[in-house]
């Protein structure tokens, strides 16, 4: 594909950068305001100063002086700062025009320490330092919020009083003048600190507004992919009840409760990389068998569209967490047949001396360059204004993202509107393991038969999803016992041996499933599957139990039983 540079898509980006120009823009803002005795007081010290100062020999310095502080004054009453809007150009100039005024005023200021300054007269010597000591201070604090600028004025303020200091001919004036260099690293360092926290501060109100932003933009866009299937479930059980029971109007009612399940699974997904229970479990893998499982999982659906799926797999071995790596990769090919209509797509893996890139293309619509960062946002679909449930549900990228992230890789993208894309995913090697523990890629095993007349305990106090969880599994040619609670439960496990007990986790009672699948295991140490059905958080219990999120799909229910019944 001919295109631009890979662009890389970091999972994270640093929000002190992100913010960058939003935090300088709103520093501005604050440095433009002023009160009217911020400008009042300094005029009125000006002049009261230089009639001190000036008499009875120094009136020209001080008229000079003083010229100087009201025109900095003045321009800073005149001369407003405007809002330079978002563009960083804009807001680089105006600070610019900003430090021009303050280093101006600090020149004018500090121009005292030579102005003013008299070599004979110790009490005006004094009283000089402590004017513009003082006037250090308060420039500090009122002339700028702008850390970097202050930290250039200081210096032009207070550098002509210690100058002075310095080459007067009484040695206690150079104790002075060390005690006044002293003060401005102090008066430096105080302006860094309040410069640091000004910003942290500032940073952590535009994240705080951003996540309210983003909560709100998520909760609409849920709450409308919500209501979508709800509301047509609603109008399809009107159709059921009319005694319309034809093929058609339960394959519509299926695809509504599979979008529902869609959904759900993802918003779930999200959370639970977002809370940070999600912990990688990196191991050596064999990435062909990987490519392949993934490849054949979509290949009917490619196949369906009249899309060719080209796979080309070198044997390699890859260093990842075998699940998080199968759901990017099944997540990508996803998104690559459902944004391509004619063509193909290719799946591919290309060594490096220690990286493998593995590379997804399409021939689809394609993506513009200014997409390539808000794709990855949750509820995000290009080309789909009208919330098209056919096209996902806008959290696949989102999720990629966050397990990248999560498992260090690098994710990068190049596309051509009208031509199609390819996203590359950078993995490191792995070594091969011993030949003894290397898994060999075999046919699977009929699943029908490894799960006929296998014994099942079902533990659902909800009678509706009883009812349908018995009905699907006994559909698969399992015994099924079902139970209404922990302490029946018990009771049939110490009568009956079971190959598998499914237990919801919030039973009626005092005891709960996870009570109940430790019993299983204490009362039948061979028990092949112990699965907790829940629609909490369960991530302290999945190195104990195997756990089955509500809704429960069909297809994942039958894989994990596959999985353990051989």
């Amino acid at each position: 594909m001919k295109s631009s540079a890979w662009t890389s898509l970091p999972a994270a980006t640093p929000a002190s950068g992100k913010y960058h120009w939003q935090i300088q823009r709103e520093i501005l803002r604050m440095s433009a305001q002023w009160r009217f005795t911020a400008v009042l007081l300094p005029l009125s010290i000006c002049t009261l100063s230089a009639i001190f100062f000036g008499n009875p020999d120094r009136w020209l310095q001080a008229i000079v002086w003083a010229t100087l502080i009201f025109a900095g004054q003045g321009i800073r009453l005149i001369v407003q700062i405007e809002d330079p809007g978002p563009e960083p150009e804009a807001i680089a100039q105006r600070l610019k025009e900003h430090r021009a005024r303050v280093l101006f005023s600090a020149i004018a200021w500090g121009s005292a320490g030579f102005l003013l300054f008299d070599r004979d007269d110790i009490t005006r010597q004094l009283a000089l330092t402590v004017v513009l000591v003082s006037s250090g201070i308060a420039f500090s604090l009122s002339a700028s919020a702008h850390a970097a600028t202050l930290k250039l004025a200081l210096p032009l303020l207070l550098g002509p009083i210690i100058l002075s200091l310095l080459l007067s001919p009484q040695p206690y004036m150079w104790v002075m003048a060390m005690m006044g260099t002293s003060f401005y690293f102090l008066m430096r360092r105080l302006v860094t600190d309040r410069g640091q926290q000004l910003e942290e501060t500032l940073n952590l109100r535009l994240v705080a507004q951003e996540a309210q932003e983003e909560k709100q933009r998520f909760f609409a866009a849920a709450s409308h992919d919500l209501r979508q299937p709800l509301q047509a479930l609603s109008l399809y059980q009107g159709v059921l009840n009319k005694g319309d029971l034809s093929p058609n109007v339960v394959q519509r009612m299926g695809d509504c409760i599979e979008a529902l399940d869609r959904l759900l699974a993802g918003v779930l997904d999200i959370s639970r990389l977002d809370s940070g229970k999600v912990v990688p479990a990196p191991v050596p893998i064999h990435l062909p068998a990987l490519m392949l499982r993934v490849a054949s999982m979509h290949e009917p659906a490619m196949r369906e569209k009249g899309l060719r799926l080209r796979l080309h797999a070198q044997d390699i071995w890859v260093h990842s967490d075998p699940a998080l790596l199968e759901r990017i990769l099944s997540n990508l090919l996803s998104n690559a047949t459902r944004y391509t209509e004619a063509g193909g797509i290719l799946f591919a893996a290309r060594k490096g001396s220690q990286t493998v890139r593995l590379q997804i293309f399409d021939t689809g619509i394609g993506i513009e360059a200014s997409a390539f960062q808000s794709i990855f946002s949750e509820f995000t679909q290009l080309n789909n204004p009208a919330r098209d449930p056919a096209m996902g549900s806008g959290l696949g990228l989102a999720t990629v993202q966050r397990m990248v992230h999560l498992l260090g890789h690098a994710i990068e993208l190049k596309s051509v509107p009208g031509r199609g894309s390819c996203f590359q995913l950078t993995i490191p090697t792995a070594a091969s393991p011993a030949p003894d523990g290397d898994p060999k890629v075999t046919p699977e095993a009929d699943a029908s038969a490894s799960l006929l007349r296998r014994r099942v305990l079902v533990v659902e106090d909800n009678a509706l999803v009883a009812d349908a969880l018995c009905a699907m599994l006994r559909a698969w040619n399992l015994d099924v016992t079902l139970t209404l609670d922990a302490n029946n439960a018990m009771a049939a496990l110490q009568e009956s041996t079971f190959d598998v007990v499914i237990s919801d986790w919030r039973l009626p009672g005092e005891k709960d499933g996870v009570d109940v699948l430790r019993f299983a295991r204490l009362q039948h140490p061979s028990l092949q599957l112990a699965a907790l059905l829940t629609g909490d958080n369960a991530e302290a219990l999945r190195d104990e139990f195997s756990v089955i999120t509500k809704p429960v799909r069909a297809l994942r229910l039958r894989a994990l039983l596959s999985a353990h019944l051989r």
